[in-house]
């Protein structure tokens, strides 16, 4: 019985890795698109801001309001051991014109990346905010 109960505990934790790293890359697939369309909507500057020591971040328009704070820490409901924004600065920003500055990404795409224990998914983007996400 123990022996049983062991194997699922084990199980269900290697789900939960691997959906949460999935799960969170989807999302934050979504709010990259909705920060792209509040940007051409309100013709505002939106900013993602990552903080990847505290496992989260803040999209939010420029003249303050916040549109979407995600976090990733250990009481949330995805819970994520490491989150890596590939751009200089930690900070993505769609203009006016919904346009992205990906200057400080060393490259044409943009690149975000969700882990889970071992489990890594990477949300690859341009500067117009389509994205694809895929594991490491």
């Amino acid at each position: 019985m123990a022996i049983s109960l062991t194997l699922v505990g084990f199980t269900f934790s290697r789900y939960l890795e691997r959906t949460s790293a999935k799960r969170a890359a989807e999302m934050f697939r979504q709010d990259l698109t909705a920060a792209r369309n509040t940007a051409l909507r309100s013709r505002q500057v939106v900013v993602l801001d990552f903080d990847e020591t505290h496992l989260g971040y803040v999209v939010r328009v420029a003249a303050g309001d916040t549109l979407f704070n995600r976090t990733f820490g250990p009481d949330a409901t995805l819970t994520l051991s490491g989150l890596d924004l590939q751009l200089s600065g930690d900070t993505l920003a769609f203009d006016r014109r919904g346009v992205a500055d990906l200057s400080g990404a060393g490259g044409t795409l943009g690149r975000a990346i969700f882990t889970a224990g071992t489990r890594s998914y990477v949300v690859s983007f341009n500067s117009m905010g389509s994205s694809r996400a895929g594991e490491t």
